[in-house]
């Protein structure tokens, strides 16, 4: 395993290309590594998001925390490994119902802030994901909200303005580079009552290229969005 070999895989990621990139790895020498543990779960991770098979997406989803279990327990320090095991971690509570995505928002929010620590000045995804993490919190009900209270041992808070601070964050360190991001910002504007903020951002989603399931969520959500201004 190289640096240009580790570079190549983030590079086929950025353009969506993880049906390459997750040939490419299994091609590797060295597949025990975190470096290649963390990036193998980020592509399994996005593999499942493509698939429209409800058995299958799940059976992805906990392949890829496999993966990122792994990654972690290889080097709990490295900023990848956190990263994404925090986003595969959200993901398979999620699997496993209300009460086990509840239980671990606490253990999420840990990971995502120890990669924060480890490379926030560089990486504008892990900004990204602690955005959605404040937004998604933010938007629960109080039925939930009164849940969570009673079910996990330190509840996290959250607020919009939390989140659009942190998707401002990702979006300074390198603009478009995720079309979701463009989608959240508007989407802050517009919980915060800010709809003349929001318009440029959702019309920017609106406008993205598909390349991914990720770009054609952003850009039909953003659209009907836009409907409502």
């Amino acid at each position: 395993m190289s640096a240009e070999e580790l570079k190549l895989l983030d590079e086929m990621f950025d353009n969506c290309e993880y049906q390459d990139s997750l040939d490419m790895i299994q091609k590797l020498s060295d597949q025990s590594s975190c470096e290649v543990k963390w990036r193998l779960a980020r592509t399994v991770f996005f593999l499942s998001k493509q698939s429209t098979i409800s058995d299958e997406k799940e059976a992805l989803v906990r392949q890829a925390f496999e993966h990122a279990t792994v990654a972690l327990a290889t080097d709990g320090d490295n900023f990848g490994a956190n990263k994404w095991y925090g986003a595969i971690l959200s993901e398979k509570a999620a699997l496993d119902g209300v009460t086990e995505r509840i239980k671990q928002l606490e253990n999420v929010q840990k990971h995502f802030q120890r990669a924060v620590t480890l490379n926030g000045t560089s990486d504008p995804g892990i900004w990204h994901m602690l955005g959605q993490f404040h937004y998604k919190l933010s938007e629960v009900n109080w039925i939930t909200r009164k849940l969570i209270n009673s079910v996990a041992p330190n509840p996290p808070t959250a607020s919009y303005a939390e989140a659009l601070d942190c998707f401002s964050k990702a979006e300074s360190i390198r603009p478009n580079f995720y079309a979701l991001n463009l989608l959240y910002l508007g989407k802050c504007h517009l919980a915060l009552k800010q709809p003349a903020d929001a318009k440029p951002w959702l019309e920017r989603a609106a406008a993205v290229e598909v390349r991914c399931e990720d770009d054609r969520i952003c850009r039909d959500e953003a659209t009907e969005l836009l409907k409502k201004l």
